[in-house]
């Protein structure tokens, strides 16, 4: 499928996949953080996050912070899929389970997109595909 952006280039969901996964390897917060990109399309993002030492809190759980920093990169590109550019504005977060090991996968997907707003879901799940973590995220449109 091809994807119009903001500037009227046509991308591959290829294309949106290579484009998100250079910025994000770019991204000195991400690497840190080892968010790592699995697949991009329009209105889709999927990240995942193998986790380390550096992922968990005192007790061995993942710590919130990887949880949201990781929701809140995923939404972001599920966001910039149409080209534009966005700025979180607001989160909304459920921390349902606590993981201590393992791959966790966050999926993306727009609940709502408008002229200047972009209203988005992410799901991280664990590896048995239990859900460990619920946000929607509110960007705003600041380019494009």
């Amino acid at each position: 499928m091809n994807k119009t952006q903001g500037n009227g280039q046509v991308l591959t969901e290829q294309e949106m996949l290579e484009k998100e996964t250079a910025i994000q390897n770019s991204n000195p917060f991400c690497v840190h953080n080892y968010c790592e990109v699995v697949d991009v399309k329009k209105d889709y993002a999927e990240v995942r996050l193998k986790l380390v030492p550096e992922s968990m809190n005192f007790r061995g759980t993942v710590h919130g912070g990887a949880y949201f920093t990781m929701a809140d990169v995923c939404s972001g590109m599920v966001c910039r899929t149409d080209g534009r550019v966005y700025a979180t504005q607001h989160a909304s977060v459920e921390y349902v389970r606590a993981v201590s090991g393992g791959v966790l996968t966050g999926r993306g997907t727009v609940i709502h997109r408008g002229r200047t707003s972009c209203l988005v879901e992410v799901r991280i799940t664990t590896e048995e595909d239990k859900l460990a973590f619920l946000g929607t995220f509110q960007f705003a449109c600041i380019g494009g």
